[in-house]
């Protein structure tokens, strides 16, 4: 399940598939598919058909186990947050000292408002031998990101980074039923997922 978050509160909730047809986005051009005797294959390899079969067979959907990876088992918990008023001088040492790209933005009733990254700072501040040179009454509201999307603790890592692929994420927060934060996952996260279950297809 997905969640679309804004300033107001909870814009939109449901599956992977009406979150695609709520929000469109702009695909680039397929891959056109792998044919014998032509592409990388044959020019590499040497026998193009062969190995291209070779890959077929052994990427056969019936030979293979789909387990099933829940974000819970991989995202991050306790979050790192800050509340909308917090400067951004000090929001970019935060960002600075604990190494995250990303900072979820929590109201006074601990609600999700926003998010807040390295990238959306840099564009606001300028850093020079490590002195920060920023209009020194911009807060984290002022430059967040107000629509967030984000998933609950089960569901399935491959809807995911789908969703995190087609949508540029670089980051998601994870709800509890409550409408609570309970976690983030990231593309590291992510990454770090697959890499440690090898039945695990990508393409899937």
């Amino acid at each position: 399940m997905f969640y679309v978050y804004d300033i107001d509160g909870i814009r939109f909730r449901g599956p992977m598939e009406a979150l695609e047809k709520e929000r469109k986005v702009e695909r680039r051009d397929p891959v056109p598919p792998l044919r014998e005797g032509k592409g990388v294959a044959t020019s590499v390899v040497g026998h193009g058909n062969r190995a291209v079969e070779a890959y077929r067979q052994s990427t056969r959907q019936e030979d293979m186990v789909e387990p099933l990876v829940h974000i819970h088992q991989i995202m991050t918990n306790p979050v790192s947050t800050i509340s909308g008023q917090t400067s951004l001088v000090e929001a970019w040492k935060i960002l600075s000292r604990t190494g995250f790209r990303q900072l979820v933005i929590l109201s006074d009733k601990m609600q999700l408002i926003g998010m807040l990254s390295d990238r959306d700072v840099l564009k606001r501040i300028n850093v020079i031998d490590e002195e920060v040179d920023v209009d020194r009454g911009l807060t984290a509201a002022d430059v967040m990101q107000s629509e967030v999307i984000t998933t609950d603790s089960m569901s399935d890592i491959r809807r995911v980074a789908r969703v995190m692929a087609f949508y540029h994420v670089d980051a998601m927060p994870v709800m509890g039923t409550d409408g609570r934060l309970v976690g983030i996952v990231t593309r590291g996260d992510i990454l770090r997922g697959f890499a440690e279950n090898p039945k695990l297809n990508l393409w899937a």
